[in-house]
C-alpha cells in the first residue's frame, strides 16, 4: 500500500479532530479542578487541538512514522501559566500524580540548559490518562490519545512569545542579537526569583502584623497587610456584629482577588480621611455614637438607592468611614462609585434641610 501524502494524512486528521478538541476541553477542566483542589492560583490555562494546517506542516517538515496521528504527541496541547516559579514544579508533581508520563518525550528546559546558558524555559509533560481514569466511561474515548502539557511562569511565557517573534524573522540570528536575547532571558529569570522573594516577604509581613495586632500593638501604618491582621481576628467579629445590629447582611463571601481589592479600597478611604494608622482607626471606632450615626447614614444611602443593606465587612467599613469623615465634593471616589457618592451628598443635604 502506497504511503499517504501529508495532505492525505491531513484529511484523515481533519475527520477526527473533533474528538481531539473535546479532549482538550476536558483536560483543561480537569486541570483547573486539580489546581483548585491543591490551592494553586494560576494566570490561565490554555488548551487547543492542533490545527489541520499545523499538523500537515509538521509532517511535511519532519520525517514521520507510518501513523503520524497515532504517534504525534502534541495533537492535544495545554499550557498552564503560573504566577510563581516554584509552582511550575508543584504543578509538575500534580500532573505526575494524575497522568501517565511519557518520560522519553517529556522535558524540562530549565534542567536541559547548562549553568552558563540562558534561553527558553518551560516544563513539557507528555501524558496519557492513567489506568483508573481510562476505565471510566466518560474518559474511554480518549484513552489512546497523548497530550502535551506545558507549564511555565508568566514571565517565561512573555519571553518565549517575544523571542519567538524576533527569531521567526531570521532563522539564524546574528550573534550580537542572540546574545542580547540571552541577556534578556537572564533578567526575566532573575525577575521570576524576585517575585517569589517578594511574595515570601509579604507573607512574613502579614505574620508580623498579626502578632503585633494580637498583642494590641496598633501603632502601625494602614495597608492591606495591617488591615487584614486587624479584621481577621476578634475585632472583625465585633465589627460584623455591630453592622448586623444595624440591619446589615455581612454574610457576603468574597473570593481572594475581590477581598484584596476591597481591602485596598478601605486603605485608600482611611488615608483620604486622615486615619493613617491602626491606632487612628481604633480611636475612630471607639467613638460609638459617631460610628453608629455613620452606619445609619450608610443604611439610608442603601435604601435611597433601592438596595438591601449588605456587603463585605471591608466594603461596609469603607462606606462608614467615608460617611463619617469625607465631606469633599465627591465623597468616597474613586474607591466607591459615583452613584454612591451622589446619593450620600443628597441624603446629607436632605437631612440638613429645615
Amino acid at each position: 500500500m502506497a504511503e499517504l501524502t501529508a495532505k492525505q494524512w491531513g484529511t484523515r486528521y481533519s475527520a477526527q479532530r473533533g474528538l481531539y478538541e473535546q479532549y482538550a476541553d476536558r483536560l483543561r477542566a480537569l486541570l483547573a479542578d486539580v489546581l483548585t483542589s491543591a490551592g494553586i492560583d494560576v494566570v490561565q490555562i490554555e488548551s487547543r487541538a492542533k490545527t489541520v494546517g499545523s499538523f500537515v506542516e509538521k509532517i511535511t517538515r519532519k520525517s514521520h512514522d507510518d501513523d503520524p496521528i497515532g504517534t504525534m504527541t502534541d495533537l492535544v496541547g495545554l499550557r498552564v501559566i503560573t504566577y510563581y516559579l516554584e509552582d511550575v514544579g508543584r504543578i509538575g508533581e500534580l500532573i505526575a500524580r494524575e497522568f501517565e508520563i511519557d518520560q522519553e518525550n517529556s522535558s524540562d528546559k530549565a534542567i536541559d540548559l547548562a549553568s552558563d546558558q540562558f534561553g527558553y524555559l518551560s516544563a513539557h509533560h507528555v501524558v496519557r490518562l492513567g489506568p483508573s481514569r481510562r476505565e471510566l466511561a466518560e474518559w474511554a474515548p480518549f484513552a489512546s490519545i497523548t497530550a502535551e502539557i506545558q507549564v511555565r511562569t508568566a514571565l517565561q511565557h512573555a519571553w518565549a512569545a517575544v523571542s519567538h517573534k524576533v527569531a521567526y524573522k531570521s532563522a539564524a540570528l546574528p550573534e550580537p542579537i542572540q546574545r542580547r536575547l540571552s541577556r534578556l532571558s537572564a533578567l526575566f529569570e532573575l525577575a521570576d526569583e524576585q517575585f517569589s522573594s517578594l511574595r515570601d516577604a509579604s507573607a512574613a509581613t502579614d505574620s508580623e502584623y498579626r502578632q503585633q495586632v494580637d498583642r494590641g500593638a496598633l501603632d502601625v501604618p494602614v495597608d492591606t497587610s495591617s488591615i487584614g491582621a486587624y479584621l481577621d481576628g476578634g475585632r472583625g467579629d465585633v465589627l460584623t456584629t455591630w453592622f448586623q445590629r444595624h440591619g446589615f447582611d455581612v454574610t457576603t463571601r468574597e473570593d481572594e482577588n475581590r477581598r484584596r481589592r476591597a481591602r485596598s479600597a478601605l486603605v485608600s478611604a482611611l488615608k483620604t480621611v486622615g486615619l493613617g494608622t491602626l491606632v487612628d482607626l481604633h480611636a475612630f471606632l471607639a467613638d460609638a455614637a459617631r460610628t453608629d450615626a455613620a452606619i445609619e447614614l450608610v443604611r439610608t444611602v442603601y435604601e435611597a438607592d433601592g438596595h438591601r443593606p449588605r456587603g463585605s465587612l471591608e466594603d461596609l467599613l469603607t462606606m462608614t468611614v467615608t460617611a463619617a469623615l469625607d465631606f469633599g465634593e465627591r465623597p468616597g471616589t474613586p474607591y466607591l462609585t459615583e452613584q454612591w457618592s451622589e446619593t450620600l451628598r443628597r441624603v446629607r443635604r436632605d437631612d440638613t434641610t429645615p
